[in-house]
């Protein structure tokens, strides 16, 4: 079953993306899309983002069975703020 939530969009999107892509592919994952949208993948779990006009809703669409939705959720948000934050 697909879980959904949603974080503030960061105000420059391209250049939270790109940190978001760059720490995903460092752990052998992969995030391919835009500041329209695009899928995650990475550790088993899979998902798609979609970007609105003030927010980035995030669908987690796979993942192990042991690792919470939760777990996932803050883990995305964490990088997402880590990124906002760094210069």
């Amino acid at each position: 079953m697909a879980y959904s939530f949603i974080i503030d969009k960061p105000k420059d999107l391209n250049k939270a993306l790109a940190k978001v892509k760059g720490e995903i592919e460092k752990n052998k994952g992969s995030l391919t899309g835009d500041e329209k949208g695009g899928s995650i993948s990475m550790n088993g779990v899979k998902g798609t983002y979609r970007v609105t006009a003030h927010a980035v809703e995030i669908t987690i669409t796979k993942k192990p069975i042991i690792v919470s939705n939760t777990y996932i959720e803050k883990e995305i948000r964490k990088a997402f703020l880590e990124v906002a934050h760094k210069k």
